[in-house]
């Protein structure tokens, strides 16, 4: 079970992009529009063999690098939760997003996919501490809500007050 789809990439990040990362042949010939009917698992029979072989490839370097996310996952969640997390929540896909995008830039990520990087590594470690919560037990039942109490304060005697205006006490 994955975390995200390949589909879910290409909602969350522009599918051009995507393409152009998951297309590493030359020249390039997969589309925004063929690689997200490739993932949707639609018709690809407007397309010709070279077409439907590169958009096959670029499929699969993605599958691969979703895959390597929910290791990554997997790897720091295991220590407070029994992986694979079903149903996964909305959080751990945002996270296998950002770290499959990651891996598709292999060493040539920008700046803010770095830093996407990092801060989803920073709430996967946090998670892993015990910080953050994914709404779950250990054993995948949903938490409790926490319960309210009241709250009361107390005071020693007034310092000031109107009717004598006596000053300090």
């Amino acid at each position: 079970m994955t975390y995200a789809t390949a589909a879910n990439l290409l909602e969350r990040f522009s599918a051009e992009e995507i393409a152009q990362r998951a297309d590493r042949s030359i020249p390039r010939l997969v589309t925004a529009a063929m690689l997200s009917t490739a993932a949707a698992g639609g018709d690809m029979s407007g397309f010709t063999a070279p077409e439907q072989a590169a958009a096959a490839a670029a499929l699969a370097l993605i599958n691969g690098a979703l895959a390597d996310a929910d290791s990554e996952i997997d790897g720091y969640v295991a220590t407070r939760y029994s992986v694979p997390l079903s149903p996964a929540p909305s959080i751990v896909k945002r996270l296998a997003c950002d770290l499959a995008r990651y891996h598709l830039y292999d060493d040539q990520a920008t700046e803010t996919i770095q830093k996407r990087r990092d801060a989803a590594v920073a709430v996967l470690r946090d998670i892993s501490a015990g910080k953050v919560s994914l709404g779950t037990t250990a054993t995948g039942d949903t938490a409790p809500a926490a319960q309210g109490g009241l709250v009361e304060t107390t005071s020693p005697t007034k310092v000031f007050g109107r009717p004598d205006n006596g000053g300090l006490r």
